[in-house]
Order: structure tokens, then sequence, then C-alpha cells
């Protein structure tokens, strides 16, 4: 009985003696874009703080370690919104996917609207090094341009 209670207090004992748990981590999205809209949003789940995690089952989760340092929207806004900008972008999906095993990647997908014209973009970028910001830019800046374009006259 007593080897039992020592082998208890010790495995508690070691866990609260453990390495201290990470602080969390917040990331941002440097837009690389030239063009200025009239307006962004971000759709539920994907416009808060906390990054949101496509899940290999299809679920949605929230990554307890690392988050945007403002909200999606305010980030975007503070980048692309002016007062002589045009149209419309609306982030359908802004999450860090790990659908496939032993693979993390940024993904972002959004509508770019001009007057009656709408246009999509998607792109997909791994984090292999563990940077979001670098990612989560990255997919952003390609899957505007890729809206971007499909707008322009004569597309």
């Amino acid at each position: 009985m007593n080897k039992f209670a020592v082998t208890v207090f010790a495995v508690a004992l070691a866990g609260c003696l453990g390495p201290a748990p990470k602080a969390p981590v917040n990331w941002t999205i440097d837009v690389d874009a030239e063009a200025r809209v009239a307006s962004v949003a971000v759709c539920a789940p994907y416009g808060g703080q906390r990054i949101a995690v496509l899940r290999p089952n299809g679920s949605i989760a929230f990554d307890p370690s690392n988050s945007f340092a403002a909200s999606p929207s305010a980030i975007l806004k503070d980048a692309l919104v002016s007062r002589g900008g045009r149209g419309a972008v609306t982030v359908r999906r802004l999450a860090l996917d790990c659908r496939a095993k032993g693979r993390r990647s940024a993904l972002v997908e959004l509508e770019m609207s001009l007057g009656e014209r709408t246009a999509k973009g998607e792109a997909s970028v791994p984090t292999p090094d563990g940077n979001y910001t670098a990612a989560f830019s990255s997919a952003f800046s390609k899957a505007f341009a890729q809206a971007r374009k499909e707008l322009e006259p004569g597309q």
C-alpha cells in the first residue's frame, strides 16, 4: 500500500514540476496587395482570433496555442480597405489545414466582387517550419491575386 502511495505521489509531483506549457503564440497576416477594396468580411467560424484547424475527419477545432494578433477581419481591413477602394472581399475559409497526415497548410478561400461580377480565389501553403504568419500571408496573397485576375477586364 505504501509503495502505491509513493508511486502516485511521484507521478503527480513529476507532472507539476515538468516543463511549463508553451506560451500562446500570436500570428498576423501580412497582405501584399496593391489593390484596395471598399469592404472585407471574414465568415464564421474563421473570423475570431483563435486559429481554426481543419481536422482529418473534416471537423473544425480551435488551436489553443496559436492565435492571430487581432481578428482576421481587423487585420485584413487595416491592410485592404480604403475610401477609394472598389468592390468587396469575403473570406470564406481561413484555417490551418491538418487533414493530410503529418502535414499542416495555411488555407485561404475567398470571393471578390466588383459590381455584378464575382471571382473566387483559393490557395494552400505548407507550414513546414511552423511560421504561420508567412504561410497565411502567402496563401492570402495568392488567393487575392487569383480572384483579382479573374475580375480584370477581358477575363
